[in-house]
């Protein structure tokens, strides 16, 4: 019998590593291969997965996202319409270096701000947790609580967003943290007097004015008001005004225009914008505010008068507190340790803008 041929693509034909069970080992690596350099040596991350590591706080990829894509926006608005619509935007070499290095940096210093906010309050014991998917948690667990009460499905986003959720605790931690560092300083007679010398100019006021105010319910003023206008005109005393008119409160108010004593509602502002263009010795027409009818004559008018120290002793210590606190914010910023690795954060940044 004659020697029977083979044919060339038979499993026979082929090595023996070649044959079952190696051929599917061979494959499987074979694709591992493939899908490693078809990526570039890309790490896959996943949303809930650690990209920045600042003050010992991690920054999760989909919490690094939502911050960076905040910037987008003020980033093309550099570029003109012509630059910023190019497919390849975000990586294009210009005068200044890529906008996507740009964006990023932008994101990387909002990130070391919080998470150095979120450091400094847990170490003076705030309570607060602004953990990026704590947050997540919470604000779904609400809002299907919140659902489940109305008696209703939650579908899709609600009108406050994660986004805004996430800034505003951010936001109440950082005022909470200022007040709890302004409260740490004591500031010396000595230096805010010095600091009122160097700064005259800035505790001066265009016009300051002393007023005698009458002001009485809206219900039952308005006519006795409108006779206690010659009276006032008179230079009678408050003492006379306050026995003849009983419904009419009078009282002596100074004003400047660094302190227009308005009120923390602004509600009285009507009463400075009226006291301030008014001369020595001029009585106003009655006017309403709010349900009260208020009437003023002016005892003192003066021009570039500089506020006494006295009386802006506590805004002063104030602004001095607060600036202290901000400069130990900032120090602590600046000296923050920021760890990652370029091209993970790169390949998320891009994933972000869509420039992946």
């Amino acid at each position: 019998m004659g020697n029977r041929t083979k044919k060339a693509n038979s499993l026979d034909a082929q090595p023996a590593f070649w044959q079952a069970p190696w051929r599917g080992v061979f494959f499987a690596a074979a694709s591992l291969l493939l899908a490693t350099a078809s990526g570039c040596g890309r790490e896959a991350v996943e949303d809930s997965g650690t990209v920045m590591e600042i003050a010992g706080y991690p920054v999760v990829k989909a919490e690094y996202q939502m911050v960076l894509r905040q910037y987008d926006a003020g980033v093309k608005g550099n570029y003109t319409t012509e630059e910023a619509n190019r497919e390849d935007f975000w990586t294009m070499d210009l005068e200044g270096g890529r906008p996507l290095e740009q964006v990023m940096e932008l994101a990387k210093e909002d990130l070391t701000h919080k998470k150095v906010v979120a450091k400094l309050a847990k170490d003076a014991g705030i309570p607060g947790e602004p953990d990026y998917l704590t947050l997540a948690g919470q604000m779904e667990k609400e809002e299907r609580e919140t659902g489940m009460q109305a008696g209703d499905v939650t579908y899709g986003p609600t009108s406050r967003t994660l986004e805004d959720y996430y800034t505003y605790v951010y936001t109440d931690l950082e005022a909470k943290l200022m007040e709890s560092l302004k409260g740490t300083y004591q500031v010396p007679e000595e230096e805010l007097r010095q600091q009122y010398q160097e700064n005259l100019e800035q505790y001066t006021s265009d016009v300051s004015v002393r007023m005698l105010v009458g002001e009485a319910e809206a219900g039952t003023g308005l006519e006795q008001e409108e006779q206690a206008v010659e009276d006032l005109a008179g230079e009678v005393s408050m003492e006379a005004l306050a026995e003849k008119y009983p419904d009419i409160s009078f009282y002596e108010l100074e004003m400047s225009s660094l302190n227009m004593e308005e009120g923390k509602s602004g509600v009285y502002m009507q009463r400075w914008l009226t006291a301030s263009s008014m001369e020595e010795g001029q009585v106003c027409e009655p006017f309403q505010i709010g349900d009260h009818w208020l009437v003023m004559r002016c005892l003192q008018r003066k021009e570039q008068a500089v506020e006494p120290f006295e009386d802006i002793k506590g805004t002063l210590e104030g602004e001095v507190r607060t600036r202290l606190a901000r400069e130990e914010l900032e120090r602590n910023i600046q000296e923050a340790k920021v760890s990652f690795r370029e091209e993970i954060l790169e390949q998320a940044a891009l994933e972000a803008l869509g420039a992946n």
